[in-house]
């Protein structure tokens, strides 16, 4: 798994980094991927850091609620801190105030997971979630990333995104997460023009083996794509063969989360085959 420093890229040219807080975010990256509650020696062993100065940015972060200490060990796992300053960025963002009150039901009609997702640097970040019972469990919850080529997400967004969003990140080697995963710059290019000639991504077990998905964009009232909704499923049950059932319901509500956006809906596209 890459870091997320590594993800999001470097600070603009020019600007001026604090190393304490660098220091401090490496930190909280390290326990937000760890699988429970990090003790200092653990996480000095991974960071490039003394354990003298993880133990000063732990007690920091500590004391402003941004980590927590197990009661009764040196152990420390992320704080409800983090979560509140989370939900004032999810409430700040229109399109996951705008989209919450369908995801769930979109995921009842189809039977499968739904996912709101946006552009993040390199990434795609899943904003928020839907899932109806019979769903099964999947990595990609609210708060997650994921490779923008590997994913439906990712690869709609890429899509609808400006040719030198899309250069910049072909000039980066393409990492292969399963045999079906597209490495190659060319074919990666070609398939992003069919995304946006037909309307939709989708992703045939590219990202991990046994999960498709299907996804379309939403657009603003600028027209601009800022956000894109993805149906995932297990392989048995979403297939090149059947995935034209899943678009249409998946078209339908983009586009009323799209008039809560204020976009200008124009009638939904032909399904092209796969």
């Amino acid at each position: 798994m890459a870091t997320a420093k590594a993800d999001k890229g470097t600070a603009k040219e020019g600007s001026r980094r604090v190393q304490a807080v660098d220091h401090a975010v490496d930190v909280l990256e390290c326990l937000a991927r760890s699988a429970g509650p990090i003790g200092v020696t653990d996480l000095t062993k991974q960071l490039t850091l003394s354990k003298a100065s993880v133990h000063h940015i732990l007690a920091t972060l500590e004391a402003r609620g941004l980590v927590m200490r197990d009661p009764g060990s040196s152990l420390y796992r992320l704080g409800w801190g983090l979560y509140e300053l989370g939900s004032c960025v999810v409430d700040s963002v229109d399109v996951a105030r705008a989209a919450r009150p369908f995801l769930d039901a979109l995921a009842a009609r189809t039977g499968e997971s739904v996912l709101l997702g946006i552009l993040d640097g390199r990434t795609v970040l899943y904003l928020d979630r839907g899932d109806a019972p019979q769903t099964f469990h999947m990595v990609a919850t609210a708060g997650r990333r994921s490779p923008l080529h590997a994913t439906a997400s990712g690869k709609a967004l890429l899509a609808f995104a400006g040719d030198d969003l899309v250069n910049d990140y072909l000039d980066v080697p393409l990492e292969e997460f399963t045999p079906d995963t597209i490495t190659d710059p060319a074919k990666l290019r070609e398939q992003l023009a069919e995304i946006r000639e037909r309307g939709f991504a989708t992703c045939w077990q590219e990202r991990e083996l046994g999960l498709c998905s299907v996804a379309v964009p939403l657009r603003n009232y600028t027209g601009a794509a800022i956000a894109v909704l993805t149906l995932a499923a297990p392989a048995g049950r979403l297939t090149p063969e059947n995935v034209e059932a899943h678009i249409a319901p998946l078209r339908e509500t983009a586009a009323e989360i799209e008039t809560q956006l204020g976009a200008d809906i124009a009638p939904a596209q032909e399904v092209a085959a796969v």
